[in-house]
């Protein structure tokens, strides 16, 4: 079981959180969908709720803000920082924006939540007691991560910019996607163009995807649990991905991985 105990290299996708209206409902699926039991965090931490898989960490959620209407129920990807006050800074010189602006978060970190110049939010986390997901590479795990944006130029030179992100251009002429490394070697993420042929209300956004052990299984469980299959199970590079929501909306997508991507 490959634990991750230490803090995740700054740039890299490193947790991921849901916002729902119904957080009973969230319990409830993704129990289902991943076998995700979950820990009530003390009342200061604002209700939030940590996923476990196995007894470690692997995502948090939380109840939407019923007087908050610029809350929307979604996934939220969250990118490393050795120091997110400085990244911020550095976010916003570069046509970024910051809904939460970095604050504390009790002793385990330091957070802020923003979007990008093409308008897809994430969040910045700077460890402390909480370093990000504990597991990974396993069923029921953050397994990838990745931009889709309407402005794919604009997303790409605002990521290598503020992250440092090395990207290598693997798309064709129907589809503009790049992997993002910190290291020329190493993928930690992806930069990709929205389809032309999607739908206008389809956003820049960035998309957590998830490990399964049999994809076609899990987005037949999604439908089972309630959810909504988006996109069909298809073969890809990497693996066979589905994208999905929940019963509340929030998009996401389960990934199983390739053999070959695994070694």
């Amino acid at each position: 079981m490959p634990v991750h105990e230490e803090s995740f290299a700054a740039g890299t996708p490193c947790w991921a959180d849901v916002m729902v209206d119904d957080l009973q409902g969230a319990r409830d699926f993704y129990g289902g969908l991943f076998g995700w039991t979950f820990e009530d965090l003390p009342p200061e931490a604002g209700g939030y709720v940590m996923a476990l898989k196995d007894g470690h960490a692997v995502a948090g959620a939380m109840a939407r803000s019923s007087t908050d209407p610029s809350q929307v129920n979604a996934w939220t990807v969250y990118l490393a920082s050795d120091d997110v006050d400085e990244t911020a800074e550095q976010a916003r010189s570069a046509g970024g924006v910051f809904f939460l602006e970095p604050m504390d978060v009790l002793q385990v970190g330091r957070i802020a939540v923003g979007a990008d110049p093409a308008g897809a939010a994430y969040g910045l986390w700077q460890a402390r007691e909480h370093t990000g997901a504990d597991l990974v590479d396993e069923p029921g795990t953050l397994a990838w991560a990745e931009s889709m944006s309407r402005d794919y130029p604009t997303s790409k030179a605002f990521y290598a910019g503020v992250f440092g992100y090395e990207l290598q251009e693997i798309g064709d002429a129907a589809f503009s996607y790049s992997v993002a490394t910190l290291d020329g070697e190493r993928p930690v993420a992806g930069i990709g163009a929205i389809p032309a042929q999607a739908p206008a209300d389809v956003r820049s956004h960035w998309m957590a995807y998830f490990a399964v052990a049999d994809c076609a299984a899990s987005a037949e469980q999604v439908r089972t649990l309630g959810g909504t299959v988006l996109q069909q199970p298809s073969d890809t590079r990497y693996g066979r991905v589905a994208v999905v929501a929940g019963p509340q909306g929030e998009t996401f997508a389960v990934l199983q991985r390739a053999a070959a991507s695994r070694d």
